[in-house]
């Protein structure tokens, strides 16, 4: 396994965890959350609440080096899920626990680990996966 993103999964993991919990006991009408590069996004039954990694690392306890990492581990996933399940399609994906649910069309589910998702950010890593490079992209997404 290569350990070179081995503590930003850790971080992915654990903050993960914390907007679970943290959706599941503060917000009313939650629907679902994701991640917009540099951003947190809840949405709920009425309203889209967006956060910087400096606000959700506070509303989550979390530090802000950890919400960082954990914003540029959902973009690795989010952008190269096909790393792991090729051409199939998918009906959603999810962190549960220390582990990557990938749900497929058929039902059925693949389960990827730490060092899967430390595997496939070294192979894709030619993209950056810095908080900075994720900064930039938001940049040049706005200037475009």
């Amino acid at each position: 396994m290569s350990k070179k993103y081995e503590s930003m999964v850790g971080d992915y993991w654990m903050v993960s965890n914390s907007i679970e919990q943290y959706v599941s006991s503060e917000v009313g009408g939650f629907e679902y959350w994701d991640t917009d590069l540099i951003k947190l996004t809840i949405d709920t039954e009425s309203t889209t609440y967006t956060y910087d990694y400096s606000e959700a690392s506070v509303m989550l306890g979390v530090s802000e080096s950890q919400m960082k990492n954990f914003l540029v581990v959902h973009c690795c996933l989010s952008n190269n899920l096909d790393g792991f399940i090729g051409e199939r399609d998918y009906d959603f994906w999810d962190a549960k626990g220390n582990q990557l649910v990938i749900t497929l069309n058929d039902s059925s589910e693949l389960i990827f680990q730490t060092s899967d998702i430390c595997e496939l950010m070294v192979k894709t890593e030619s993209v950056g996966w810095s908080y900075d490079d994720l900064v930039n992209s938001a940049n040049e997404i706005v200037a475009d």
